[in-house]
């Protein structure tokens, strides 16, 4: 059985389920954005939440694991799956260079209010980009330092800009939901540009259930975006044979 290993947020994780029964997991990192994973952990103390594995995505995040965690599956990793949707709330810079995600576990930690310092770098600003760019870089060449750089495949999947019964999203993060799909999405093509195998889920799958297991949102789509991506990650691995 071929293993892969997922790294971003809803899109592949979900689309994973519908092969489990015939892919293998050989890591799965989420909730952290490639800018903190490729810079120096954050000097910060461990969080216990309620649930073990927010815990252990959010203490991830602080510590910069990616890589760690990447290079010790490397051996055993049939493709590299990602989606860059993580990346939808920019990220904190602290004091001493370190960077963190804003994802809902850190705010639900109250981390924020122990740190004097932080700055937000948002989404779609020069600034973030910059930082972004040059995180992926590194990241490349990492990829290809454990040999998984021709057996990566990133997953652009626009967001719904309204639910399937017709109801807008409005506005996420501060920007119009077109706005920060077409930011993540510039992401994706800085990784092409890179060498990344990257492939665009269709706009016409990408649609949004008005009931969701995880809630009616812009990102959480319905079967036929799953089936799609996860078609997308099958052919990739036969094509690694």
């Amino acid at each position: 059985m071929p293993n892969i290993f997922l790294y971003g947020g809803c899109v592949i994780r979900d689309s994973y389920k519908t092969v489990q029964e015939h892919v293998g997991l050989s890591g799965y990192v989420a909730r952290q954005s490639l800018i903190s994973a490729i810079n120096p952990p954050a000097k910060l103390r461990e969080v216990t939440l309620e649930s073990p594995f927010q815990s252990r995505m959010l203490n991830g995040d602080i510590s910069s694991t990616l890589l760690h965690t990447l290079r010790r599956a490397a051996s055993i990793t049939d493709l590299f799956v990602m989606d860059c949707h993580v990346e939808r709330g920019g990220v904190y810079r602290l004091r001493d260079g370190a960077f963190l995600t804003p994802s809902a576990e850190l705010k639900m930690s109250g981390l924020l209010r122990e740190i004097s310092g932080h700055v937000h770098v948002p989404l779609g600003t020069e600034r973030h980009t910059r930082f972004w760019e040059n995180a992926a870089k590194r990241f490349v060449k990492r990829l290809e330092e454990y040999g998984l750089k021709d057996k990566a495949l990133v997953i652009d999947a626009p967001w719904a800009e309204e639910d399937e019964g017709g109801v807008p999203f409005g506005e996420r993060h501060g920007m119009p939901i077109r706005e920060v799909s077409a930011s993540i999405s510039h992401l994706t093509g800085i990784l092409s540009g890179l060498g990344v195998r990257v492939e665009r889920m269709p706009k016409k799958v990408a649609t949004a259930p008005v009931e969701h297991e995880w809630g009616s949102g812009p990102y959480h789509f319905g079967p036929a975006a799953m089936g799609w991506a996860s078609d997308v990650i099958l052919d990739a691995l036969e094509s690694q044979n």
